[in-house]
């Protein structure tokens, strides 16, 4: 039905009572910066793509709408833990609203469908996945549906950091439903992912709201960890100064099991696990006991995280890089969510980005494992119909859940599968011909996607690598936010530049402004050089000092970078002209990894930063350069 035959009971809430309603039906006194916005954009009938920050109260914005509205609000999320949560919320406020998910016993669901069918429901909660079973589409008709909510929307774009092929397929529902009036809802999306959605959606007039990316309570580090000891030092050392509840980020599910059972036997921490290898069950009685547990760390990979409510979070580790600077912000900001200060420190090892690599070279099936998956459905077909459960072809064909997933939908984008009705927890297909052309053009597709992965791996390495940059500007003007971080320091940089030190420290317990030019960093590397005056190394200096080679190392480019010591005092002519040589090769001064990887392990980070430093000084000495 057109959105505008869609018959209403009531006239849309006006603003005025917006404040009257929050109160009575959610208890909440008052709205979150966006929250009234985009509210008012969707009670008026115009979708409305909304990006917020982690924490920042998406969910009220489709949930105040929907009680606000006549029939029924559909909210499509990928996450049943979030489900649950949210409708046991809502019923204890008294709202109608359920959860229909495989979780539910066949003869559950099929009550709630009737539920829904009935109009008896404001709210319905379901993944993407159950949008083609045709029971429930059939339910969805009689119930009149007039909010469709896509929450974690920036899932249904292949250029965000966190794609689900059946999130493709909520476009076509939508237009089957009569195109209701729709919000997609999201914390981290890049200008081209936010485009990416609405084209998806189809929604090409949808408003935008977009309430900024800026954290001001999160402060974050990076450090540089270059083996298993380093990273565990560091590790140590976060456990020691924040207490709190945590997160540890890890890349494989080996490392999610061996850190844990190091922490818990080496150093008597209490922590859960949470992998995509466990049990669903066991998955759940790990995020209920992290949830219930004061103190409590989590390791986890990146299954673990989107939905997870717990505010009091105040710390989050990443033991690796991750694979984009989206992902990165969006795990790194689920610390902090009460608005307390919470500390953010990403573990950076060169060597670890063959891992991310890795993932970006096996995200989707090679030629021949789509070939070989097209054939294992084609074989149990029957009458030119195949029957198949995700759980099993996973096990027959060894493929992770995700890259298969990728798969089906290569298939069905080339015709080479046609998606019918659900068989309870079984996907059925038509089975076609699968074809070379249809092959080169997934082949093409997949090469197209992961070019720009390689790129934002770039993205996230050159935030790790950087010496030079606020990191919280550098993670907010990635999203296209030009607006100021708000506090003083919120990264590893601005710490350095209070304490004039280069080893980035945790930041002490409150937030301060930090003085442009500070007395303790001109007393801090002035000492520092009138020991290098005195003819003393850089590891004597850090002994006599108290503190590390990094920092001294720190300290002796930036008085290279003024003129204040020569280049020599510091590194040999042979030393200086192999890495003149590599910056030369990399061609930029910007990034430090590329220039290490090509020099001799003898060669360190802190002799290339004194010779960085030192053409540095001789391209502000040069003329044109406003030199006297």
């Amino acid at each position: 039905m057109p959105r505008d035959l869609i018959p209403r009971i009531a006239p849309p809430l006006e603003p005025a009572a917006y404040p009257e309603m929050l109160r009575r039906r959610f208890g909440i006194d008052a709205f979150r910066p966006g929250q009234a916005e985009a509210i008012t954009h969707v009670l008026n009938q115009r979708d409305a793509l909304v990006v917020m920050p982690t924490g920042s109260g998406k969910s009220l914005i489709y949930q105040f709408c929907a009680v606000a509205m006549p029939d029924t609000a559909l909210i499509i999320s990928p996450l049943i833990a979030l489900m649950k949560d949210q409708v046991d919320r809502l019923q204890s406020r008294g709202i109608s609203a359920t959860y229909i998910n495989s979780s539910l016993s066949g003869d559950e669901q099929g009550r709630r469908i009737n539920q829904l069918a009935g109009g008896k429901l404001k709210l319905v909660y379901v993944a993407p996945e159950r949008l083609r079973n045709q029971a429930f589409l059939t339910a969805l008709r009689k119930a009149k549906v007039s909010l469709l909510a896509v929450d974690e929307a920036h899932c249904i774009s292949q250029w965000g950091h966190d794609f689900r092929p059946d999130y493709l397929h909520i476009g076509a529902m939508r237009s089957m439903l009569g195109n209701p009036v729709t919000v997609a809802l999201t914390a981290t999306a890049t200008i081209d992912v936010q485009q990416d959605i609405l084209d998806q959606l189809k929604l090409p007039d949808a408003e935008r709201i977009i309430t900024g990316f800026t954290r001001p309570n999160l402060v974050f580090h990076v450090r540089l960890t270059t083996d298993l000891p380093s990273k565990m030092q560091a590790i140590v050392k976060v456990l020691g100064v924040v207490k709190g509840a945590g997160i540890i980020y890890v890349g494989t599910r080996r490392e999610a099991e061996e850190l844990a059972a190091t922490l818990d036997g080496q150093y008597k921490v209490p922590s859960f696990v949470y992998h995509g290898g466990l049990e669903k069950s066991q998955r759940s009685l790990m995020q209920d006991a992290f949830l219930s547990t004061s103190n409590a760390v989590m390791i986890a990979t990146n299954a673990f995280g989107m939905g997870v409510d717990r505010p009091d979070v105040r710390f989050v580790v990443h033991y690796n890089i991750p694979g984009s600077v989206e992902a990165y912000y969006q795990e790194a900001g689920r610390a902090g969510r009460d608005g307390k200060l919470a500390q953010c420190m990403l573990l950076y090892a060169p060597q670890d980005r063959k891992l991310q690599e890795w993932f970006i070279e096996n995200d989707s099936p090679s030629r021949n494992e789509l070939i070989a998956l097209h054939k294992m459905i084609m074989t149990r077909a029957r009458n030119g119909i195949s029957s198949v459960n995700i759980d099993d072809l996973v096990r027959a064909t060894r493929l992770f859940e995700v890259k298969l997933r990728v798969g089906l939908s290569q298939l069905e984008a080339a015709k080479s599968l046609v998606r019918l009705d659900n068989e309870g927890t079984n996907l059925r297909y038509e089975a076609n011909e699968l074809t070379q052309d249809a092959l080169d053009i997934a082949q093409a597709d997949v090469q197209r996607r992961r070019t720009y992965k390689r790129a934002q791996l770039d993205k996230i390495i050159g935030y790790a690598e950087t010496t030079t940059r606020c990191r919280q500007g550098m993670l907010v003007t990635h999203f296209g936010d030009n607006s100021p971080t708000n506090a003083k320091p919120c990264c590893d940089w601005h710490i350095r530049e209070q304490r004039g030190e280069g080893h980035p420290n945790f930041a002490t317990p409150t937030i301060k402004a930090v003085p442009s030019d500070s007395e303790e960093k001109v007393s801090s590397i002035a000492t520092t050089a009138v020991m290098f005056s005195e003819g003393l190394s850089i590891k004597e200096v850090a002994v006599k000092r108290g503190l590390t080679v990094n920092t001294i190392y720190h300290h002796a480019a930036q008085l290279v970078n003024s003129g204040q010591i020569p280049l020599r005092r510091l590194v040999s002519e042979t030393i200086e002209v192999r890495i003149r040589a590599a910056v030369t090769q990399v061609g930029t001064l910007e990034r430090l990894a590329p220039i290490k990887a090509i020099l001799p392990e003898s060669i360190d980070y802190g002799e290339i930063r004194c010779v960085i430093a030192a053409i540095g000084f001789e391209q502000k000495d040069a003329p044109g350069n406003g030199s006297t």
